[in-house]
């Protein structure tokens, strides 16, 4: 009989696939029940001098032990080389070693497609962000302007803040980033079963409101501005993530939740006290701060949900402004009429209607006539899908929205001058938004948020001018104000670094008026923009 190395060196002379595999199967057989015979030999030889010195009884037990292990061993044997040549295919079938060989070269095909297909997709989605001409300016989806390229000066350059600021617009506006917030919404939606109700964000530490005894004098903090105004592009991420850090979602609305910030709220009430100490003599300051629309929902609601005492945080800033910034207060206005439609259920913004109760509280702290909504023109702007529009119809149902507009009686034009300088003739009140997309409709109210707007009123000729210094809830509230002054001025305090003081002496403006929602407003990096720009 062959040796195993015989058959091994046997099997590599043989051309045919499949012989070698087989003839080491084989050999490995071989070796391992001559190796057993061997041990159960030498095991048996060891014993029999045991044996001899047992019992008759042990001695038959011994043998009969001794002759049945041969008989056990080699059934054993035998069965264990059935199972091995059944399963590994000796002689014919497919030994172990060859299936894993197989298996290793199939996993490493897959690898390969792997590798392929990810060199690809990232071949693929450099040539897209090498599209410079395609990128967005704006979010359909998040309903905001993307950031914008930065300018270079050689300051930026070297402190490595151009940098920065490239990395932050490149990531803001690749082409398809777009219909991946989409989908990133869409799969969203999908997870498990929503009951239509529950908290969107709200992992926020508000700091606590102080709180001062009735005899107590008020402490007011000077917050130092910044040798320069936030970068709009940080300022603009800084409200998108305050906007959406707690979103209460029920009923079909999403109701923006208010954290108190006091860094942010002292940094404003030194920002109003400023601007009336550089205004005296020239204009009269006036702050409106327009609650976040949390504010609608019911006591016990407001509590459940948690968040800021908005009406608190008011009062802190009001007791610290000084004696010539005149405080406009609405909350009050705002919870008697909370059954109307003065929010949209959809956005963080207010409507027109909820705008107009603010209004009415300017002109009784100003001593004027306010003018009413029936006597204006109504302009129905159609659907509208506000900024928490996805995170509710993630949550299931949606309740619908709508813009209505009223223009004013004296005029309905404007001009206005965008972030590039451009002199642009706009509407106070757009009819044209009507058929807009529905999320971008807001913008139908003095043509969004931009750095400068002027509105000339040809009924009023008493010298009466008005600036709205606001964010985007200053653009539902400035077109009731065309019917009061001759001139309506408009600044976009993110949009812009002018100086507002500046503006306000040399135009000679009567009435200042700060309009910011508390969610914006009382941003840390917006209050800091606000306070730059008064300085």
């Amino acid at each position: 009989m062959p040796t195993p190395r015989e058959m091994m060196e046997a099997a590599r002379r043989n051309p045919h696939e499949g012989e070698l595999a087989r003839a080491q199967q084989q050999a490995d057989y071989l070796e391992t029940v001559m190796g057993r015979r061997s041990s159960s030999d030498s095991a048996g030889q060891d014993s029999k001098g045991q044996e001899r010195d047992d019992s008759s009884h042990g001695q038959t037990g011994g043998r009969h032990a001794a002759n049945a292990s041969p008989r056990e061993d080699s059934r054993g044997l035998r069965d264990e080389g059935a199972r091995g040549s059944h399963a590994a295919g000796v002689p014919g079938g497919r030994p172990p070693r060859a299936r894993s060989s197989r298996m290793r070269r199939h996993v490493t095909q897959w690898r390969m497609y792997g590798v392929i297909a990810f060199s690809a997709l990232m071949i693929v989605g450099g040539i897209v962000g090498l599209l410079f001409f395609a990128r967005p300016t704006t979010s359909a989806v998040e309903m905001r302007n993307l950031t914008e390229y930065p300018e270079f000066t050689v300051e930026s350059f070297l402190d490595g803040s151009y940098f920065t600021q490239v990395s932050l617009w490149y990531a803001d506006t690749y082409p398809l980033r777009e219909p991946m917030v989409a989908a990133d919404h869409a799969i969203h939606s999908l997870f498990g079963i929503n009951t239509g109700s529950g908290m969107v964000g709200g992992n926020v530490q508000a700091d606590e409101i102080p709180v001062e005894q009735s005899d107590e004098q008020p402490q007011v903090v000077q917050v130092e501005p910044l040798a320069e105004a936030p970068d709009e592009r940080v300022v603009a991420a800084d409200i998108q993530a305050n906007i959406m850090s707690g979103v209460y979602v029920h009923d079909g609305a999403g109701y923006a939740i208010y954290y108190f910030s006091q860094h942010a709220a002292d940094t404003y009430i030194t920002a109003m006290n400023k601007a009336a100490e550089r205004l005296e003599g020239t204009s009269t300051v006036y702050s409106i701060m327009a609650p976040a629309n949390s504010i609608t929902l019911s006591d016990e609601e407001q509590l459940a949900v948690g968040g800021s005492d908005q009406q608190q945080t008011l009062d802190y800033l009001r007791t610290r402004f000084n004696s010539n910034v005149h405080s406009v207060e609405i909350v009050d206005d705002i919870i008697a009429h909370r059954d109307e439609y003065l929010y949209f259920y959809t956005d963080h913004h207010w409507t027109q209607v909820g705008a107009y109760y603010a209004y009415v509280a300017f002109c009784e702290q100003k001593g004027i006539e306010p003018k009413s909504l029936t006597s204006r023109r109504q302009v129905d702007l159609g659907d509208f899908q506000g900024t928490y529009y996805d995170t509710i119809a993630s949550m299931g149902y949606v309740r619908p929205d709508t813009i209505t507009g009223y223009a004013p009686n004296g005029t309905n034009d404007m001009a206005y001058w965008s972030a590039y300088g451009e002199e642009v003739q706009g509407k106070v009140v757009n009819e044209e938004a009507a058929s807009w997309e529905p999320s971008y409709k807001y913008s139908g109210f003095i043509a969004g948020d931009q750095p400068l707007e002027i509105i000339k009123n040809p009924q009023i000729t008493d010298g009466s001018s008005c600036l709205v210094v606001k964010d985007s809830y200053g653009c539902a509230f400035v077109p009731l104000l065309v019917d009061n002054y001759e001139t309506v001025y408009v600044i976009d305090f993110r949009e812009t670094d002018k100086n507002i003081c500046d503006y306000a002496i040399e135009n000679n403006i009567q009435d200042v008026i700060f309009m910011t929602g508390m969610k914006i407003g009382l941003t840390d990096t917006v209050a800091q923009t606000l306070l730059a720009e008064v300085s």
